[in-house]
């Protein structure tokens, strides 16, 4: 299954009738899920789309023509630059949160467990918090719009994603609900 669930709304990128005080719907209530759900395919049709995503990223990176020069040119660059490296250093602290033990596809890993410390005390998902980062960031820096804009596309995706994952988590790690409902934001503290 490529997209997460047939509730999801892919315009407010929140599930339809899933809100953030983590009351469920019927058919994605995590007890009446039982743990061999978590036996069904990895999420591979997500890893492929996000490789594509990565793909165009990189293509517009090098491909894209720069923006042309104009009066607040440097400040634009500047805070891309800014931006991708705080991108970077907190992908890097999910992934040492993590102590590297990861995986690209929605399923948790087996023996997953709760992290609650480091960056995910502001968002679930920070990981992708800082890949969205980094890529708009770096399309910023290098004054390449096509690069920013599939940055975007990045977060769009990500809504997406962890829309899947999140089913997914309640089920596998023990405290994810009570997680959830503790730190509501998937990916940027104080907004989504």
């Amino acid at each position: 299954m490529l997209f997460p669930h047939p509730n999801i709304n892919m315009v407010g990128f929140m599930p339809d009738n899933l809100s953030r005080d983590d009351s469920y719907p019927e058919s994605l209530d995590p007890e009446s899920l039982d743990p061999e759900s978590l036996d069904q395919p990895l999420g591979v049709g997500w890893v492929v789309v996000q490789a594509i995503l990565f793909v165009f990223y990189f293509v517009a990176l090098i491909a894209g023509e720069p923006m042309k020069d104009f009066a607040g040119l440097i400040y634009l660059r500047s805070a891309g630059l800014l931006l991708a490296l705080v991108g970077s250093g907190v992908s890097l602290w999910s992934a040492l949160e993590h102590r590297f033990r990861m995986s690209p596809f929605p399923r948790p890993v087996d023996g997953a467990r709760l992290i609650e410390s480091g960056p995910y005390r502001f968002v679930r998902h920070p990981m992708y918090s800082g890949i969205i980062a980094f890529t708009i960031g770096a399309g910023l820096a290098y004054a390449n719009l096509a690069a920013a804009i599939t940055g975007i596309m990045f977060f769009i995706f990500f809504m997406a994603k962890t829309g899947r994952e999140e089913e997914l988590l309640v089920v596998a790690v023990p405290g994810y609900r009570s997680y959830r409902s503790a730190v509501p934001w998937r990916l940027i503290p104080k907004v989504v």
